[in-house]
């Protein structure tokens, strides 16, 4: 039993240290966000991490209305949308699940290029992976990468 007990110590002491960074980052981009974009309150948070790292804080803002505030790792010049103004998340992954993939790995808004794009990444039916960049006012596809 004790042996048991100190696995599952051990573990939850590994896991914990292993997640730290991503849960400081998140409560300093929601910091941020609350502060340069407005944000009164929040409901979620994605990362993305391809050229650059980007953190996005969904939430509402002083008029109640959703928006989400993409904020950079630097903290610098932080863009807030109007969730009602683009593409939902649930319509990017939509558009992700029609191709029928394997597996959807994430699915974060962020910027491509200086404009907010929803990044996805998922398994093809053959394991491979995809990465898909919808532009976040209209749903084009601004970017496509298959079978890495």
């Amino acid at each position: 039993m004790i042996v048991i007990l100190v696995l599952l110590l051990s573990a939850g002491y590994v896991i914990r240290k292993a997640t730290k960074p991503l849960s400081q980052d998140q409560t300093r981009a929601e910091t941020v966000a609350k502060k340069s974009g407005h944000l009164t309150s929040t409901s979620g948070f994605y990362w993305t991490n391809l050229d650059t790292t980007y953190y996005t804080v969904a939430g509402k803002n002083k008029a109640k209305q959703a928006v989400y505030a993409i904020v950079p790792k630097s903290g610098d010049n932080v863009t807030v949308l109007k969730q009602s103004d683009g593409l939902s998340r649930n319509a990017a992954l939509q558009k992700v699940w029609n191709r029928n993939p394997k597996k959807v790995l994430s699915a974060a808004l962020s910027m491509f290029n200086g404009k907010p794009a929803w990044q996805i990444s998922y398994l093809n039916k053959s394991g491979k992976l995809c990465y898909l960049t919808y532009q976040y006012s209209n749903g084009k596809v601004l970017q496509q990468i298959s079978n890495i």
